[in-house]
């Protein structure tokens, strides 16, 4: 588990890396949460899975959202922000709720869901957050 934490750390250095921007909203502050488990019975094809987020002192426009994965011996970018399977992942966001819709669900996508908010208009350290990821698991 330490090894997660760490592939985690770097992620979000990444995370900060990739959206870095510079503007006037210097109080941004976001939280992002995530259900930390969710099973789907084997006769599931399509799973949502959820997070939510708040904002305080952030600029009225929609943030962006981005969606990882870690699997056993890697991570994988999903959407960030668009998608790279346009066909396997969806992102829905409609206030401060956000899903990420997965398609052809199969064991093969079993893993931690990571979801990031950012709004990059800010300068604010706390205006790019990420949740602490959701353990997605499909019966064989």
């Amino acid at each position: 588990m330490a090894s997660f934490h760490k592939l985690k750390n770097v992620l979000m250095l990444a995370f900060h890396w990739i959206l870095h921007g510079a503007g006037a909203t210097d109080t941004c502050q976001v939280t992002v949460t995530q259900p930390r488990f969710q099973e789907a019975d084997y006769s599931i094809h399509t799973v949502f899975l959820t997070c939510t987020f708040s904002a305080s002192g952030c600029s009225p426009s929609p943030p962006q959202v981005l969606w990882f994965r870690f699997l056993t011996k890697k991570h994988e970018d999903l959407c960030t922000p668009g998608c790279t399977d346009q066909q396997k992942y969806k992102v829905h966001l409609s206030e401060n709720n956000i899903l990420l819709q997965i398609n052809n669900l199969t064991v093969d996508d079993n893993a931690v869901y990571i979801c990031g908010v950012a709004f990059s208009d800010s300068s604010s350290p706390h205006s790019k957050q990420t949740g602490d990821g959701t353990v997605l698991t499909k019966a064989g």
